[in-house]
């Protein structure tokens, strides 16, 4: 909720978009999951690859590298999703902390886009010409 909030107050639209997303998929994982449940949760695997699809939308339609980031880890949740589906041998456990740890890269790259946002922003507004470091010919 912390990494949202810093979204929505330091972000741009890429990064409140990334948060609403994250919130809305993780608010839909609530409803779906079965605790207690050391199967492969595929209603979940569903809810994760809506969200990949939509980081991987915003990857490719914005001129900043963190959603990158972003589609890279939860294409990670996806495999995991599917490793376990496909190989009885592998733990609940595992299962679960893959998931978990993902979830946390993807929250902290949308943190880290929100926490930089508005100095790529300022970035954006510099004329490449006037850019230090530039020349002129």
């Amino acid at each position: 909720m912390l990494v949202c909030a810093l979204a929505v107050w330091r972000g741009r639209d890429d990064e409140r978009l990334a948060a609403g997303a994250y919130l809305a998929a993780w608010a839909l994982t609530l409803v779906v999951f079965r605790a207690r449940s050391e199967e492969t949760q595929w209603a979940v695997m569903v809810i994760d690859t809506g969200l990949l699809g939509v980081f991987l939308w915003q990857s490719l339609r914005t001129d900043r590298f963190w959603p990158l980031f972003a589609s890279a880890f939860q294409f990670l949740s996806v495999v995991t999703h599917l490793a376990s589906g496909l190989d009885a041998s592998v733990s609940g456990w595992a299962y679960q902390t893959a998931g978990l740890v993902w979830a946390y890269l993807i929250i902290a790259v949308i943190g880290y886009g929100a926490w930089t946002a508005p100095h790529a922003a300022e970035s954006a507004d510099v004329d490449p010409i006037e850019a230090p470091g530039a020349i002129r010919r």
